[in-house]
């Protein structure tokens, strides 16, 4: 038996075409597979092909691509900052923010068992994690019984 190396996916981005080329050219000078399309019969065709993990595309073609294949889909729309430019704040331009937007490319790219977990997120352990809620009925049986509310004080008899 050999074992074949898994060959990472490509990145599809489905923009007008002058901004897809631009976004290709940035993932390749980053080392990715990226292909650009500008037509929905190209994105169909494309999806339907599974060569790509996920799409780079703006709001209002997500839930189009979405309707064609259930991919993770990059809002590109997101990485578009606006911040004042000349005195007065009613001038303002749009900054892209490059960075944030390759470590969020570069998450993606990551296989899903390798990706590490943003800092902060912690996984529950064995101890933190709360029983299940009580149902609603009971706790109105409880109430009408005039039972206690709460488990707190009793001990468990399987001990």
């Amino acid at each position: 038996m050999s074992i074949e190396t898994i060959r990472p996916k490509k990145i599809l981005v489905f923009l007008p075409p002058a901004a897809a080329n631009a976004i290709v050219a940035k993932l390749a000078s980053h080392g990715h597979d990226a292909v650009a399309v500008s037509t929905l019969p190209e994105a169909f065709i494309a999806l339907r092909s599974d060569h790509y993990s996920f799409a780079i595309t703006t709001r209002p073609e997500i839930d189009l691509l979405r309707n064609i294949r259930s991919i993770p889909v990059v809002n590109l729309e997101v990485f578009f900052h606006t911040e004042p430019s000349g005195d007065g704040p009613l001038v303002t331009s749009k900054r892209f923010d490059s960075s944030a937007f390759m470590k969020r490319i570069e998450f993606l790219v990551q296989p899903m068992a390798t990706r590490v977990e943003p800092a902060g997120a912690e996984r529950a352990t064995n101890e933190a994690v709360r029983e299940p809620k009580t149902p609603r009925w009971w706790t109105a049986v409880k109430s009408m019984l005039g039972l206690p509310r709460r488990r707190e004080g009793l001990k468990d008899v399987r001990s």
